[in-house]
């Protein structure tokens, strides 16, 4: 069951790519996130989880456009909120962690003016004041010397080290809602843990709501109190991050599960085996009729080509798209 009042909630989204046929790229789309809570979105490149994203924190553009649905954040919704007070929002509210941290970094300026300029326009603070906030907020996300730092360029720094910074700019005005879309992908894999649990470290003490989005559903169900898998544009599943997990009941999400290796499943010759999900995610140009999944799916039948499943409630909050779930 969902919260009363959750921070977020979307509703019915639908996101479409402009083309001579106007493809739509998510479809349907409804999920809420409580107030501090971490949610997971977990899905293969290109299934629309980072349009979802963006929709979110108002940064599609054409030819991407939101063609149905709601996003209400707080009680009101964003998609129809006046781009002066959208602006104001996000950055102060509503805050996004990127994948590739020095395309998101101005290399014009110094790290110290870029989350300066944080407090200059959410908080209406001086420079001087923002500039020594500015240290404060590199203090939290362990940037080492960061009054030395504070008068770097993004080009000076590490990956993981500009990485630090997104997250500084991100939290700088303690904000309701984090979305972080991927944030390790760019990093070297010995720093990624380190990385994501600073970034649930310091949401956890201010008491941030966390949209997660990865494709590794292993690595977001462990540290989600609830997961979103998605497949071709739409929801498959939601459930808490350990029953979708150790009881997922689409399809999908259990082959997803089933082609992760793990112990004590093994061929003759001892090596890990690895379970094959046969054939691929349809094209956005490609989709069909019905479940999305159902070429794919073992347990498919002419109802699931024919028709999109409807949602099942399932216990503690969750939902499953499929005639045939488990």
């Amino acid at each position: 069951m969902s919260a009363p009042n959750p921070i977020l909630a979307v509703e019915h989204l639908s996101i479409a790519v402009d083309t001579a046929g106007g493809l739509l790229a998510v479809e349907d789309v409804s999920f809420d996130i409580r107030a501090g809570e971490v949610f997971g979105m977990v899905g293969e490149s290109g299934c629309g989880k980072s349009l979802c994203a963006l929709a979110i924190a108002g940064l599609l553009r054409p030819p991407v456009h939101v063609t149905g649905g709601a996003v209400r954040f707080d009680g009101q919704d964003i998609l129809r909120m006046p781009s002066r007070q959208f602006r104001h929002l996000r950055g102060g509210k509503i805050a996004m962690i990127f994948q590739e941290p020095m395309t998101a970094l101005n290399p014009l300026m110094t790290i110290g003016d870029q989350i300066g300029e944080m407090f200059v326009l959410h908080e209406g603070l001086g420079k001087a004041e923002a500039r020594r906030k500015a240290i404060g907020a590199l203090e939290r996300v362990q940037v080492p010397s960061p009054k030395r730092r504070i008068s770097d360029y993004p080009h000076q720094l590490s990956g993981g080290m500009r990485q630090r910074v997104m997250i500084a700019i991100a939290l700088a005005c303690r904000p309701s809602l984090l979305i972080a879309d991927e944030p390790t992908t760019a990093l070297d894999v010995t720093i990624q843990a380190e990385i994501t649990e600073l970034i649930l470290e310091l949401c956890r003490a201010q008491g941030t709501a966390v949209l997660m989005i990865s494709h590794d559903l292993g690595h977001v169900a462990e540290i989600s109190n609830r997961v979103a898998v998605m497949y071709a544009g739409r929801i498959a599943e939601v459930q808490t991050g350990q029953a979708v997990f150790q009881s997922p009941r689409h399809p999908y999400t259990s082959a997803l599960v089933a082609s992760m290796p793990q112990p004590g499943r093994r061929l003759a010759e001892g090596r890990h085996s690895l379970v094959e999900i046969r054939g691929v995610v349809p094209p956005l140009g490609q989709r069909r009729e019905g479940c999305q999944f159902a070429p794919r799916c073992p347990r498919s039948d002419a109802a699931c080509k024919a028709a999109v499943p409807p949602f099942t409630a399932l216990q503690a909050g969750g939902k499953v798209s499929c005639f045939h779930h488990v």
